[in-house]
């Protein structure tokens, strides 16, 4: 190389999952004299943390050159969690939004299975942390009037991705329950909720916070944005749909008031878990299966969430597993697949086993999800075609390639977690 770099960087940028890469991108670093002074002065093991960041993080590379001040951070442990205390707009959110992506990124890179929880898990807390203080800042325009924020899909699990949506409902009070005048407060709470929804997907030169999926709520797209505790039950009391069940398996309060979600969530569980299954159930969870086969026949890459052997096979044979037997088992009510699948285990209805080889396949896929989504910060799921991106995947996931053996040992492991989490699908309400 020739751009100076010292040998132990050198060895550091060889190892990275495309030197030729890594080494522009520390390059254009060192175009910056005040910035390449403060990477000199990190240690070496700080600085080949930081070689491993650039290396598989095209938007983090970017954030580090417009924000030299977060090299600071690679003299704290990653494990340690920034605070929040001082942000009080939408601009420092987003700051700390990415100080925060770049902390988890390096838990992600050096994370061994049995850490890797934690990683998503991070995720999801700095998504509920950024909801939290813009519903407040904003709410706060208005009286802070009562409101709660449930969380779905990944964010309700735990278990967030580096680009996700996040899925959300909001419920309000009860009209009767209101002291104030009541046309005003549903007015001022559907102006919260656009409002916020707008601040969270505003683009800017420093990036985004979230982009926002409300779909999820009563009657989707076409129905009101916030509906109160009364309405949103009487709505699932009539409801028939057998996926907005899946869809609350996984509801949890992420913002807002806690004593309108805990009082939603008690009078929403016999719509969820119910004690015993009716032909018509089983007839509408056979729908959901035969959805998802036909939605993975679709032509184009291999799909890490919805491909065949993906992560939605996996959770869909354990929230199948908590569908069928949560109404007779409170334990099996969480909203995490991990948690979930240890439930399962306590009450003997999944194999250890098999449960330990389920967790490493899911925590794998979730790993290869994050990488994906790492480079440019764009949800993305597909497997690239091309060789060398599959390589440069390998290399990032820590496959040895000092045999040129990377692509074809990633590729084995990658088969082995994709036939075990098909054999998970195939085996939940097997065709007769």
């Amino acid at each position: 190389m020739t751009s100076g770099f010292s040998s132990q960087l050198e060895q550091s940028i060889a190892h990275s999952p495309v030197p030729e890469v890594t080494a522009r991108r520390l390059e254009q670093m060192q175009d910056e004299p005040a910035l390449w002074q403060t990477v000199e002065a990190l240690s070496a093991e700080q600085q080949a943390e930081l070689v491993e960041v650039v290396g598989v993080s095209n938007f983090l590379h970017r954030f580090i050159c417009s924000h030299g001040d977060c090299l600071a951070d690679f003299r704290q442990s990653a494990a340690t969690p920034h605070s929040l205390n001082g942000e009080q707009d939408m601009a420092g959110l987003r700051r700390y939004k990415y100080r925060e992506l770049l902390r988890l990124t390096r838990l992600d890179l050096s994370a061994g299975e049995a850490d890797y929880p934690q990683v998503l898990d991070g995720l999801t807390r700095l998504a509920e942390q950024i909801l939290g203080r813009g519903l407040g800042l904003i709410a706060s325009d208005y009286g802070e009037p009562p409101l709660c924020v449930f969380g779905l899909g990944k964010l309700g699990a735990a278990e967030l991705n580096f680009s996700s949506d996040i899925d959300l409902i909001f419920v309000t009070q009860n009209c009767e329950d209101f002291a104030a005048d009541v046309d005003d407060y549903q007015k001022h709470v559907i102006d919260i909720i656009r409002r916020l929804s707008r601040a969270l997907e505003e683009q800017t030169a420093d990036g985004f916070l979230y982009r926002v999926d409300l779909k999820l709520r009563p009657w989707g797209r076409s129905g009101p944005l916030a509906m109160s505790v009364d309405e949103t039950e009487q709505y699932y009391e009539a409801s028939s749909e057998a996926w907005e069940r899946f869809a609350w398996l996984r509801a949890r309060v992420v913002a807002g008031s806690e004593d309108l979600g805990a009082d939603l969530l008690g009078r929403l569980q016999p719509f969820i878990f119910s004690r015993s299954l009716a032909a018509s159930d089983l007839d509408r969870f056979l729908q959901i299966k035969s959805d998802m086969a036909r939605m993975r026949r679709r032509s184009g890459s291999w799909n890490v969430k919805v491909g065949a052997g993906g992560i939605r096979d996996i959770e869909f044979f354990v929230q199948m597993l908590q569908m069928v037997n949560g109404g007779r088992h409170e334990a099996l009510r969480t909203t995490n697949t991990l948690q979930s699948m240890q439930a399962l285990i306590d009450l003997g209805l999944l194999d250890a086993d098999e449960a330990a080889a389920i967790r490493r396949s899911y925590l794998f896929l979730r790993r290869l999800e994050n990488r994906l989504q790492m480079i440019d910060e764009r949800q993305t799921h597909d497997l690239p075609d091309d060789r060398q991106q599959r390589l440069m995947l390998a290399r990032s996931l820590g496959f040895d390639d000092s045999n040129g053996e990377a692509l074809a040992a990633f590729e084995d492991q990658l088969l082995e977690h994709q036939t075990l989490a098909r054999s998970c699908f195939e085996r939940i309400l097997p065709e007769q």
